[in-house]
């Protein structure tokens, strides 16, 4: 069994449980061809408005996903608050684009939350580090806008430091709002990837450690499995570190 170096968050139960269930839940359910369907298929904002504008999970029933979840023996669910396509399931309040805003009207965490708690299970939440639908994120080689001609000059009029500083905005939400937390992902740094001038990203450009270090004073306990430059991956290591535990994700 892998040991995980120690951390500040408690690592030994994520180890010993490991059957967990990862859902991936955004506006990407309506075409139904992957959560990476705006990047693939290149769809600007304007055509992917539609599934925002439809967004009515009208049979939503957490509690039957936990009841599922824990009869077939797992310990704990990760759900994703924010994928790739920027779009939030709970009321953030630095965005419109969210669940509270779509036909369905409701923050979706809380009613997840409340429901794998009461089952038993732990809960965590993925969180994308990349957004392609914010303003201040600079297109690089995944966004859906990368094949325009003018992509270069758009990101001119692109603030990453604005768009780290609304992440971790949204981290502060996400850990401070919903009680104990038990997981996190980050996803995802790609440093070197460069496509047509346009460059990759990586820890500096999240500024990692700064995330990191939030995340260890909301959640002191939260997951994490090693530390580098005295600052502990929380679960994955997708922030751009070196080294760590990579996990078995099938």
């Amino acid at each position: 069994m892998l040991k995980p170096a120690p951390t500040p968050g408690d690592t030994g139960w994520f180890v010993r449980d490991r059957f967990g269930m990862f859902v991936h839940w955004g506006l990407y359910a309506l075409p139904a061809r992957h959560e990476w369907v705006k990047s693939r298929e290149l769809i600007a904002d304007e055509p992917y408005q539609r599934y925002f504008d439809h967004f009515d999970p009208d049979l939503y029933d957490p509690r039957q996903w936990a009841a599922a979840a824990k009869a077939a023996g797992m310990k704990y669910v990760v759900l994703t608050a924010k994928h790739h396509e920027g779009f939030c399931l709970w009321d953030s309040q630095l965005t419109d684009y969210k669940a509270t805003n779509t036909p369905y009207g409701k923050d979706l965490l809380r009613p997840y939350v409340d429901a794998f708690r009461a089952a038993g299970l732990r809960v965590g939440f993925y969180y994308s580090l990349i957004d392609w639908h914010h303003p201040e994120f600079p297109i690089d080689i995944f966004h859906p806008l990368r094949d325009r001609p003018d992509a270069a000059e758009l990101n001119q009029q692109r603030d990453m430091r604005k768009y780290a500083t609304y992440m971790q905005g949204q981290v502060r939400e996400l850990l401070i709002n919903y009680g104990k937390i038990d997981v996190i992902w980050f996803d995802f740094s790609y440093p070197g990837r460069d496509y047509k001038g346009l460059p990759g990203k990586g820890h500096n450009d999240w500024q990692s450690e700064a995330l990191l270090k939030l995340t260890r004073e909301l959640q002191p306990g939260i997951t994490g499995y090693t530390s580098v430059g005295g600052w502990p991956h929380p679960v994955n290591d997708r922030l751009g570190f070196a080294g760590g535990l990579v996990p078995n994700e099938k």
